[in-house]
């Protein structure tokens, strides 16, 4: 089977960062860490109707290595009140070993209290990371696998827990999970594959640490600070195409310059609004090789796009979960990529033509609770048409606070 090593580097790298980003949160004395077995079972859902390859019982062992932010002097752990964050190992056996194999993945985390007015609250945790599948699409060896087509992906994962008993030093929980994982177009084809889950876990952390698990919530009001000037470079890369084909292509840069300002609310949570333009050389290369009448007089002007974009970043110290929602102004090639690979409706075209998505996470050079006027950051983000993957990307960006 054939592979892409850089993206393997990439994905590497990625998970890395995030690893060393959850790393870096200093951990007060009343912070509480814990370790989490997992037992999980439930079945790949089919993306596609007709000829999905048939699949038994999938099975899932996991450990969380984590921490309780109880300390009341941590300004984003009360703004949050006091998450758990952390890292999953996840390894999966997907039910149907030939085609799909077996998944490891390493997945930080954060997870939030919800109906904490409850006697025994609900937790949710969001997790986001890389994976490893042992097999992958190959067009002689494993034609049917067009749900991933290479072995290393990024991995989502989001969980709803219960505590169903609890004792000192120990608490057992119900969780129902849904997995999804991509290698976020980097190679086709990438349909993507989705689980959903229930199991049980067990959370052992230290007796002694009993009193410090329920702190009260820090109430904020509306606290906005001065205005930040962002900006932002990115690279990212993928093959051209749809979801499933054609297979084997050339790996292109997409690169990405933005601008935008933004309010931090409550000095953790940044609103922010800005432009984005970016730079296909798929684009560029298909109108000149091509000799496409309607874009060749300017091919570099049509390979380019100009984005609106309306934009959330959740601090937490050093780190900060990025997502936003895009509105192309400007993307004069998509008309014909929509011709070439054409949607099942016009709907579903017009709405990816039109909006982007982007979901990462930031590691930042200053702790975000600092309020420093100067910041750097850098992180792995993934970016999409809607909801289909358009690229993955490693962004650069500055911050910087008006006084």
């Amino acid at each position: 089977m054939i592979n892409l090593v850089p993206n393997h580097i990439r994905l590497i790298i990625g998970s890395w960062l995030l690893f060393l980003a959850l790393g870096l949160q200093a951990q007060e004395s009343k912070d509480v860490t814990y370790i989490e077995p997992h037992y999980m079972a439930g079945k790949i859902v089919p993306n596609y109707i007709f000829s999905f390859p048939p699949t038994s019982l999938q099975q899932a062992l996991a450990v969380d290595i984590g921490t309780i932010h109880a300390d009341t002097s941590n300004p984003w752990a009360g703004y949050y009140n006091y998450p758990e964050t952390g890292v999953s190992l996840f390894y999966s056996n997907l039910g149907e070993n030939h085609i799909f194999g077996n998944q490891l993945a390493i997945l930080p985390y954060i997870t939030f209290k919800v109906l904490r007015k409850s006697k025994s609250p609900w937790h949710l945790k969001l997790a986001l990371g890389a994976s490893y599948f042992s097999t992958f699409y190959d067009s002689i060896e494993n034609p049917r696998n067009k749900d991933i087509g290479s072995s290393f992906t990024w991995a989502f994962q989001t969980t709803l827990y219960k505590t169903i008993y609890h004792s000192d030093g120990m608490n057992l929980r119900l969780n129902a999970s849904y997995s999804h994982a991509s290698n976020g177009h980097t190679q086709l084809p990438n349909l993507g594959i989705n689980s959903g889950l229930i199991g049980i876990s067990a959370q052992f952390y230290k007796k002694q640490s009993e009193g410090y698990l329920t702190p009260s919530k820090i109430q904020t009001g509306k606290d906005w600070s001065p205005m930040l000037i962002l900006l932002e470079k990115g690279i990212g890369f993928h093959e051209f195409g749809h979801r499933d084909f054609p297979v084997g292509g050339k790996k292109y840069p997409v690169h990405s310059t933005s601008v935008g300002v933004g309010k931090v609310l409550n000095q953790h949570h940044l609103i922010k609004a800005g432009l984005t333009h970016r730079y296909y050389d798929s684009f560029y290369d298909y109108i000149t090789g091509n000799k496409d009448p309607e874009y060749i007089d300017q091919p570099q002007l049509n390979a380019s796009a100009l984005e609106l974009y309306l934009g959330s970043e959740f601090y937490m110290g050093h780190i900060s979960m990025d997502v936003y929602l895009g509105a192309n102004v400007f993307k004069p090639f998509y008309k014909r990529f929509g011709e070439l690979f054409k949607e099942r409706t016009e709907i579903e075209y017009q709405l990816k033509r039109m909006f982007a998505t982007r979901l990462g996470i930031n590691l930042y050079l200053i702790n975000t609770s600092k309020n420093p006027r100067n910041n750097l950051y850098i992180g792995p983000h993934i970016k999409a048409n809607l909801d289909q993957a358009d690229f993955t990307e490693v962004v650069v960006g500055y911050q910087y606070r008006i006084k």
